[in-house]
């Protein structure tokens, strides 16, 4: 007899921005009995998880996962005052479905995990800019990178060492701005084999998105033992140790260190894959400008409305593993790059579409003849 967890209802609801009256409506039942399912008050039947499930387009096994709703405390992105909690709630939710499929991916494969290093360096203690500093150059040599220069590829080079780098649907360009953050992880998040780092893919630059995946990777080592008094700080140091880890300090020191325009760093942005503000932020941070230089460069990216749209193109980066798993386990037998979404959703309890953003785009068997399940665009 198949058992169905009534907090996977919250999770759905939560991820797909439903009130319980819009969800009860939607399946044909009462809120009252949707009310009493979620709180455990009744049976959780399997006519009722079929009512559900069609009205949503969600598979039946996903009412038989274990894992529910994700404290929204446990994530790294902050917040402004205007942000819902439904539109919080609705990421983490989103980023606990994607744990929750590389945690099965990883023990259907027996994956052994490559990420040790990762509480190696750990911070435990409260860092000062140096600290940060060295922490990025320990990090470029776990990841096989040389301690100077460009990184040509940084995505690929966490996914070299199973981190995984996936687009989350539910962070938007609206949103993001509410937010304040492109990204989000979990630190803390114990017994995982593969972390993961989620990202706003939607209406966003090359630059942006690399500083976004090298903050996350921040999160995972300067607040995984602690977390400082202030969203503000948190942010600081993340931001401190991506612009360390995109630019190491002797680079900067020989780039930066010279009076500069910003004219000399759109040529750095085009090489080193950086923003102009990012590399701005870099120099003062390093004390290679002082104050009121900083303040005038900034002044000056405002006044050319390079704070929205900096020009030069740094073209994006596409994570690769989670699709590669994925397309391991569930190739279709004519070989073609296609996989079988209906096998997918059964074991992975999640729908295709959700799958499908997550891999960065996956072709599924059939849709050569024109046959597709619902996507989003």
């Amino acid at each position: 007899m198949r058992m169905y967890n009534p907090d996977r209802v919250i999770l759905l609801r939560q991820v797909e921005r439903m009130t319980q009256k819009a969800l009860s409506e939607q399946a044909g039942i009462s809120q009252a009995t949707l009310s009493k399912i979620e709180n455990h008050q009744v049976e959780f039947t399997e006519p009722v998880v079929m009512r559900i499930s069609t009205a949503v387009d969600y598979p039946l096994t996903f009412f038989e996962g274990q894992a529910g709703p994700m404290a929204i405390t446990s994530l790294t992105y902050r917040h402004t005052s205007s942000t819902s909690v439904g539109e919080l709630n609705s990421i983490a939710a989103e980023y606990s479905m994607l744990c929750g499929v590389v945690d099965n991916l990883s023990a259907t494969f027996h994956i052994r995990p490559k990420t040790m290093w990762l509480d190696k360096l750990a911070v435990h203690s409260d860092p000062d800019g140096d600290d940060i500093e060295r922490l990025a150059e320990k990090t470029r040599e776990e990841l096989g990178l040389p301690p100077n220069g460009n990184i040509g590829n940084l995505t690929r080079a966490l996914e070299r060492v199973g981190i995984i780098v996936a687009p989350i649907h539910g962070l938007t360009a609206k949103l993001r701005a509410r937010l304040n953050s492109d990204g989000v992880t979990m630190p803390a998040r114990e017994d995982q084999l593969m972390p993961v780092i989620g990202y706003s893919a939607r209406d966003n630059t090359g630059d942006r998105l690399r500083f976004t995946i090298a903050h996350e990777l921040g999160h995972l080592l300067l607040h995984k033992y602690r977390k400082p008094d202030t969203y503000r700080d948190m942010e600081r140091e993340a931001h401190r140790y991506a612009g360390a880890l995109l630019m190491p300090r002797e680079d900067a020191r020989i780039l930066l260190g010279d009076y500069f325009m910003l004219s000399d760093l759109m040529d750095l942005k085009a090489t080193w894959g950086i923003s102009i503000a990012s590399m701005v932020s870099r120099a003062s941070n390093l004390g290679l400008i002082g104050a009121d230089r900083t303040r005038s460069l900034q002044i000056q990216i405002n006044s050319r409305g390079w704070r929205k749209h900096e020009p030069v193109h740094v073209g994006d980066e596409h994570p690769i593993l989670l699709k590669q798993i994925m397309q391991r386990r569930y190739a279709t037998e004519t070989s073609n790059g296609t996989v079988d979404s209906f096998a997918m959703e059964k074991e992975l309890n999640v729908p295709f579409r959700y799958l499908d953003q997550w891999a960065d785009g996956l072709r599924e068997s059939g849709s050569e003849f024109g046959f597709e399940t619902r996507r989003f665009h």
